[in-house]
C-alpha cells in the first residue's frame, strides 16, 4: 500500500504550521539584500539537495573527489550574494532552479576549477561528503535513467526519508516509537510482513483502532511531505503537481523505514 493522494486524505488543507511562511523564491530575493533569515532559509534547503547534486555530477562520469569538488564550489557560488541574486522566481520549483544552475555551472566554470582548490578553500556548509562515495556506490545502478531522472529520483528519496525520520522522532516522543514502526512498512517500505488482522493483535489494537492508526499516519506523512514540497516551489497552487512528481519519481524503490 502506497500514500494515497486524494483529496480525502486532506490534501487540500492547510494544517497550522505546517506550511512554511515564504517560499524559496522568495528567500532568495530577499537573500539578494543580505538578509540572515534569508540565508539560513536557503542553507537548509542546499542541506537537502546537496545529495541529488553530487549524484547528478557523478552520472556525468566525474569520479568521487571531482563531484565533492564540483558540489562544493557550485553550492558556494550559489550561498556568496550574486547567487542568490540570479534567482528569479518564474523558475518555479527549487530543484529546477538547481538543476538549471548546475548544468550552467558544469559548462562554463568547472573546467576553471582546480582539484587542489576544493570549494575555492570554502566548505559553504558541513555536508558528509566523506560518506557520499560509499553511498553512492551502494545505490542500485539504473541505466535506463538520464542523470536529470536520477537526480529527481535522489530528491523524491530523500524528501520521504526525512519525512519519516521526523516522523520517528515524533511518535518515539511520544512513547509510540513501536507504532510507527510496525505501520510505517504499511504506508510507504514495501508493506507490512503481518497480515492487518496479526499486526493489530501484536499492537494490542482492535480492527478499528487499527485503521484510526493507520489512518492518522498516513495523515501525518502527507503534512510532512507537504511541508517539505511547499518550501520548493513558487506558490501553493503547485504543491499538489510536485507531490505526485515526487510519487513518480521514486517509482518501485522504496527509501528505509
Amino acid at each position: 500500500m502506497g500514500l494515497s493522494l486524494s483529496p480525502t486524505d486532506g490534501a487540500g488543507s492547510r494544517t497550522e504550521g505546517v506550511f512554511p511562511s515564504t517560499h524559496w523564491s522568495v528567500v532568495l530575493l530577499a537573500g539578494a539584500a543580505g538578509g540572515p533569515e534569508a540565508r539560513s532559509a536557503l542553507e537548509t534547503l542546499c542541506r537537502q539537495y546537496w545529495y541529488p547534486l553530487y549524484a547528478f555530477v557523478r552520472r556525468q562520469g566525474r569520479t568521487h573527489h571531482e563531484a565533492q569538488d564540483c558540489t562544493q564550489e557550485f553550492l558556494a557560488r550559489l550561498l556568496a550574494a550574486d547567487g542568490i541574486a540570479r534567482a528569479r522566481p518564474e523558475r518555479g520549483r527549487f530543484r529546477t532552479f538547481l538543476l538549471t544552475a548546475l548544468r550552467n555551472f558544469l559548462t562554463d566554470e568547472w573546467h576553471r576549477t582546480q582539484a587542489a582548490k576544493r570549494g575555492g578553500g570554502q566548505v559553504p556548509l558541513p555536508l558528509e561528503f566523506d560518506t557520499a562515495g560509499e553511498r553512492y556506490a551502494r545505490e542500485p545502478a539504473d541505466a535506463g535513467l538520464t542523470p536529470e531522472q536520477a537526480f529527481d529520483r535522489r530528491w523524491a528519496l530523500d524528501v520521504v526519508e526525512k519525512a519519516l525520520l521526523d516522523l520517528r522522532v515524533e511518535y518515539a516522543a511520544s512513547g509510540r516509537g513501536a507504532l510507527f514502526d510496525a505501520l510505517a512498512p504499511v504506508i510507504w517500505g514495501g508493506g507490512a510482513r503481518e497480515p492487518p488482522a496479526a499486526q493489530a493483535q501484536q499492537l494490542g489494537l482492535n480492527d478499528g483502532a487499527y485503521k484510526v492508526a493507520l489512518h492518522r499516519l498516513r495523515k501525518r506523512l502527507r503534512e510532512r511531505l507537504q511541508a517539505q514540497v511547499a518550501a520548493t516551489v513558487a506558490d501553493d497552487t503547485e504543491i499538489e503537481e510536485e507531490l505526485r512528481y515526487l510519487i513518480t519519481a521514486v517509482g518501485g524503490m522504496r527509501p528505509p523505514v
